[in-house]
């Protein structure tokens, strides 16, 4: 089937209508306050992305519970303030016919000590030294718990704010990842050894949101399909198997988070990780992707290739209009993004020293 950008998109078991198949990515950008609570600098940001065109908005990762926090300026979706100022997106959305999502996060392991109480939590236990300076504290039945009903409140503020869904964010090495991974995932109790037991965590989570909200509420899942970077652990195979079980507990879409949408499987000369993703998939799960998508033909590529949704990511950051950009055949402005551009964009000063630590996006600035 011939898929187009500007194609209107169903989910179909929700009921839920997208004016296109252009979605803006989770992207962090470090604008909220140190407590949590959205900017008006990144809700104004999120409304510009949505008069640009993106027919789904998916807002960055959102921290859920204490000592989750990745980022200095990560937002959070635990106070009824909080909640409140994501609700002024509902508005701007309404008016350019886009959905938003929240995606939902814990950073697992990879937590930040110095902006939390202490060492980070996972399924397991690390020492300290190496990679983590402090250790890793294991989680105990009652812990994996309470963070199961945090999410399950987060998604319900969401919900409560008439925003349209979320994304639980179980990619990049972050908890819900750490769970679904061997390595990391040591246990021997019901969240951990086989491939169900790992991904019970994230299961429970999708049931409770499942059971609280009405069904038109999206629930979409972040997934790594392959290891990435310095992570080991996480395995297609495993990762497909995870998706078969997310199939079968009614969830509106997958969004696997690539690095390169068009790279092969590792290890695997030649094999398209795409066209795999694809052929494994089930038929009635939307798979969403992100990585290396910068214009209309990278975005044409991912749907030929099997996608039914595309995320804009790095491309978004310095062209929040890319949609309408794409429409009228208007040039992209490409990065690395020069900072007075970024300013002109409205990212605040905060973002732009985070941003520079992002290889390509923004263009260095000579020292005198």
């Amino acid at each position: 089937m011939h898929k187009d950008l500007n194609d209107e998109f169903h989910f179909i078991k929700a009921g839920m209508r997208l004016k296109n198949r252009v979605v803006l990515a989770p992207l962090t950008h470090n604008m909220s306050a140190k407590n949590g609570d959205p900017s008006q600098a990144e809700l104004d940001w999120l409304a510009r992305c949505a008069r640009g065109g993106f027919g789904l908005i998916i807002a960055a990762a959102t921290q859920v519970w204490p000592g989750g926090r990745c980022w200095s300026g990560q937002p959070a979706l635990m106070t009824l303030s909080q909640q409140n100022a994501f609700s002024t997106l509902a508005k701007t959305a309404s008016e350019n016919e886009a959905l938003v999502l929240v995606q939902l996060h814990h950073g697992g392991v990879r937590a930040m000590p110095e902006l939390n109480a202490g060492s980070p939590f996972g399924p397991s236990g690390e020492q300290s030294g190496g990679r983590y300076a402090l250790g890793v504290t294991e989680l105990k039945d009652n812990d994996i718990r309470e963070l199961i009903e945090a999410f399950i409140r987060a998604a319900q503020r969401v919900y409560d704010a008439g925003l349209h869904g979320v994304e639980l964010h179980a990619a990049h090495n972050f908890l819900l990842c750490n769970f679904l991974n061997p390595k990391l995932n040591r246990r021997t109790d019901q969240w951990g050894g086989s491939v169900q037991n790992r991904a019970r965590f994230l299961i429970e989570i999708v049931r409770g949101i499942r059971a609280r909200m009405p069904r038109q509420f999206l629930i979409g899942v972040r997934l790594s399909p392959e290891s990435y970077a310095n992570v080991v652990g996480t395995e297609l195979d495993n990762q497909l198997a995870v998706t078969r079980l997310l199939a079968a507990e009614d969830i509106d879409y997958v969004h696997y988070s690539m690095g390169d949408t068009f790279k092969s499987v590792n290890g695997q000369v030649g094999v398209d990780l795409l066209t795999e993703l694809s052929r494994a998939i089930p038929d009635d799960i939307p798979m969403m992707v992100a990585g290396n998508i910068r214009d209309a033909r990278g975005a044409k590529l991912a749907l030929t290739g099997g996608a039914d949704l595309v995320a804009i990511g790095t491309a978004a950051l310095g062209n929040p209009d890319w949609v309408k950009k794409v429409d009228k055949g208007i040039a992209l402005v490409c990065p690395p993004y020069s900072e007075s551009w970024m300013l002109d964009q409205g990212f605040t000063s905060a973002a732009l020293e985070y941003l520079r630590t992002m290889t390509g996006v923004v263009k260095r600035v000579k020292e005198a």
